[in-house]
């Protein structure tokens, strides 16, 4: 079982559900965990029973309205499901996971945009990690940009708002580009209650290859026969 934990201060609802759809096309069982702070993703799965503490949702489960990992853990040893190959979590509370959760961790990813408030409150939100792991071990993370304009973003810029976190980095950054037709098709997929990725630009699905690539020890040609499959499915 792999754990991927996603932390960060933006709406990166979108990312991680297309990640858990190519994930779940690559013949893998995946489970995503909302320990996000408005619990964004039962709106997100339109009427496929948000109310459910883990339903099904485009060939994956959602988890939500747990308050500790540990919580979910037991939820979900009493229903028997424990054999997910990959568990994505969105955690913006700091009270969701505990220090070894951090630590036994796959990889962990901080998430941000390039707007002024996503970077405050998203160095914050590491700024209170680290101050919780006061002389303990820290993770590395793994950077990933949100909603990149080419020629308009310096990377420097994002940079200066790190300086004073101290964690440890690793790789290069992913960078996931604005597209025009990013944000209508996310209200047309969280209307209809579906997840499409089609109509996603080349850049963008470039982007995501190159995100689970980083992440996983899937090869290229693995990852983008997923994708296409991801693709078919309109569910």
């Amino acid at each position: 079982m792999k754990k991927w934990i996603f932390t960060g201060i933006c709406d990166k609802s979108d990312l991680l559900l297309y990640m858990c759809k190519i994930l779940a096309h690559g013949d893998k069982r995946v489970l995503l965990v909302d320990a996000a702070l408005d619990a964004k993703y039962r709106y997100c799965i339109g009427h496929q029973q948000p109310q459910l503490p883990v339903t099904e949702f485009a060939g994956f489960d959602v988890a939500g309205g747990f308050d500790t990992l540990s919580g979910l853990k037991l939820h979900l040893l009493n229903e028997d499901e424990k054999d997910y190959d990959y568990i994505l979590m969105d955690v913006e509370r700091t009270d969701f996971l505990q220090h070894r959760d951090w630590m036994d961790a796959d990889a962990c990813i901080w998430v941000s945009g390039f707007d002024v408030t996503s970077l405050k409150r998203s160095a914050a939100l590491l700024e209170e990690l680290r101050e919780q792991w006061l002389n303990l071990a820290s993770p590395s993370f793994h950077r990933v940009y949100l909603n990149v304009i080419e020629d308009m973003t310096d990377e420097a810029y994002i940079e200066g708002y790190l300086n004073t976190v101290g964690m440890a980095w690793q790789g290069q950054p992913i960078k996931m580009p604005w597209d025009e037709l990013f944000f209508g098709l996310k209200i047309q997929n969280e209307h209809a209650g579906r997840l499409v990725l089609k109509p996603l630009s080349r850049h963008y699905k470039r982007a995501l290859i190159e995100l689970i690539l980083q992440l996983s020890e899937w090869d290229r040609r693995h990852v983008r026969r997923a994708m296409r499959d991801a693709e078919r499915r309109r569910a």
